[in-house]
């Protein structure tokens, strides 16, 4: 019987020259028989691991002669193994990633194939991270308002916004125990993009912390979201400068979000023009991205760029191609809040859920015609 060879794996590195450190390690492995060992086998993420490693490719110490390793996920692609790992790549670190099936018992022994890389580093090229914006962009928000999305100009640090991120007072003093502080900073993927919760538990009436402390802000009270610039870049630069949002304080919204009630405003058929939607309160800014959208007669979804004007109160879709005369239907996710976490289907502070509670699926439309 043939004993199963593997043919000329070779690794190679994938960059993404649009975000420091990021990038992946794809082993190329045409041999089926791997294919099959690895789909036959009971934990393929184990095999994997224990032939297809990536490590730091020097050791920290002499007294520590192991290389570190790299976590990561593995992708099974239609020729390939991609592993990516769970947090970017340092710039400049030298690592080196090794594919050896010495260790599997069904494989003859044979040379490793290693592959020593380093992700180019843009420290010298990137200027100093500072806060580019922060949504809801109004002066005047609302006095049960349940999140900021603070945006940065570099990918940053995890760890610092405890103590870095604060809400102030017209006096410039800490609005005591206003922000959650969850217990993993809620960053994006690209991690330029960081979510600042005030506390849920503050803002529901009925609830505990409501009752005991009452609400975070107080309408008709000015206050400051406050970033320090201890926030620290994948370089670890702090901030250029500290970022501060001043707000007004108004009436809370308490109730569910009002589809029928936006104003449409439809665009020429045969025109590229936007069809765009106004909303009478702001809508969170990063849910009505993906909770919005527009289909054809036939059901196709319209595609097109999207875009929503900072204070969240308007929506509109520039189509890939002309309009064509006809029926549509706008889609909206039951799963899109306001700027206060109210749904479509129900008040962010209503006292008890119902029973039925509302998936991504569950959609409410209505139909609009283009002449």
């Amino acid at each position: 019987m043939k004993s199963p060879v593997i043919d000329h794996p070779t690794l190679r590195v994938n960059v993404d020259p649009h975000l420091d450190g990021a990038g992946s390690v794809t082993l190329s492995c045409p041999d089926p028989e791997f294919g099959a060992l690895l789909a036959g086998a009971p934990r393929p993420a184990e095999l994997l691991k224990s032939v297809f490693r990536v490590t730091v490719a020097e050791t920290p110490s002499e007294e520590s002669p192991h290389l570190p390793g790299i976590s990561g996920r593995y992708g099974l692609l239609e020729d390939e193994i991609q592993f990516a790992p769970t947090f970017p790549f340092e710039p400049g670190l030298k690592y080196r990633a090794t594919f050896d099936l010495s260790g599997v018992e069904s494989f003859p022994a044979g040379e490793p194939v290693t592959l020593d890389f380093t992700i180019p580093s843009k420290n010298e090229a990137v200027e100093p991270a500072v806060v580019t914006q922060v949504f809801p962009t109004c002066d005047v928000l609302p006095e049960n308002l349940l999140r900021f999305y603070v945006h940065f100009s570099n990918p940053m640090q995890r760890g610092r916004a405890p103590e870095e991120i604060a809400l102030l007072d017209s006096d410039g003093r800490p609005v005591d125990d206003a922000l959650y502080r969850a217990p993993v900073e809620l960053w994006d993927r690209t991690m330029r993009q960081l979510t600042v919760l005030l506390d849920p538990g503050r803002l529901k009436r009925w609830v505990g912390p409501n009752v005991a402390l009452g609400p975070p802000l107080k309408a008709g009270q000015q206050y400051f979201l406050q970033v320090g610039s201890g926030m620290l870049d994948q370089h670890g630069r702090p901030l250029r400068e500290p970022f501060s949002k001043p707000f007004l304080a108004g009436d809370s919204v308490r109730e569910p979000i009002a589809v029928k009630d936006w104003q449409i405003h439809r665009p020429a058929s045969g025109s590229r023009e936007p069809l765009a939607l106004s909303f009478s309160r702001p809508l969170d800014r990063a849910l009505a991205f993906a909770a919005i959208r527009v289909e054809s007669k036939d059901g196709s979804v319209i595609s097109g760029q999207v875009e929503i004007d900072r204070c969240g109160t308007r929506w509109s879709l520039a189509p890939s191609s002309a309009w064509l005369a006809g029926a549509y239907r706008l889609r909206v996710s039951s799963l899109l809040e306001d700027v206060c976490g109210n749904t479509p289907t129900a008040a962010f502070d209503r006292p008890l859920r119902s029973p039925g509670a509302a998936t991504e699926h569950d959609r409410i439309s209505f139909a609009f015609r283009l002449l």
